[in-house]
């Protein structure tokens, strides 16, 4: 086939919105803030925490009905970040049910894909919740790992930035969690970016 005799592509529709690097993901908090908003559904996700996600099955009892995990997720191993960030987000973010009615939380702001482990460590150093070195050298721990490494260590970590109240984007956490086994080195630049990056303005420290 020459290249004249080649199918044209499909033009772009007009007016169609490029979806954004964390467009699938902040679908999928939605879907986790969804089946937490449930006490059992709460319950279950953070003690899929405690259990290492050893019975993922009783997760997706919680997930399934809420909007399940994307259909790009089919294998288990493919689905085991969006696991992860869903206990993590219940276990350090997810409102108590039982009060929200009486204390609804202010909804959340849309994740920042610059906003990363590197800028939540940075934050802690600048905040005081943790020296710089102390900071960086977590990071820097934290980066070296493989995969197995990194899921076993990052829920202490993020446990440790948490009790200081240092915010996570969950849903950039979870983008750079299914990149890592293909391009952990491109999350690793980004993460030291973040770390290094001085905060462009007073207003985006506070946030």
């Amino acid at each position: 086939m020459t290249a004249e005799s080649l199918p044209a592509s499909p033009a772009p529709a007009v007016g169609a919105a490029t979806p954004g690097p964390l467009e699938r993901y902040e679908k999928f908090l939605r879907i986790v803030r969804k089946a937490c908003s449930t006490p059992g559904g709460r319950a279950a996700l953070r003690q899929g925490l405690a259990d290492d996600l050893s019975s993922p099955w009783q997760l997706y009892m919680h997930l399934l009905p809420a909007g399940g995990i994307p259909a790009y997720a089919a294998t288990r191993e493919a689905e085991r970040p969006y696991l992860l960030v869903a206990c993590l987000y219940a276990v350090h973010d997810a409102p108590n049910p039982r009060t929200a009615k009486t204390t609804p939380s202010p909804a959340p702001k849309p994740a920042d894909v610059r906003k990363n482990l590197g800028w939540s460590y940075a934050r802690a150093a600048t905040t005081g919740a943790m020296r710089q070195q102390n900071a960086a050298d977590a990071l820097s721990y934290l980066a070296q790992l493989d995969t197995e490494g990194l899921y076993r260590d990052l829920p202490g970590a993020i446990s440790l930035l948490r009790s200081h109240r240092i915010p996570v984007q969950w849903p950039v956490l979870l983008r750079d969690l299914t990149r890592w086994p293909n391009w952990a080195d491109d999350v690793r630049i980004d993460w030291v970016r973040a770390f290094h990056t001085p905060a462009r303005s007073t207003e985006e420290n506070t946030k």
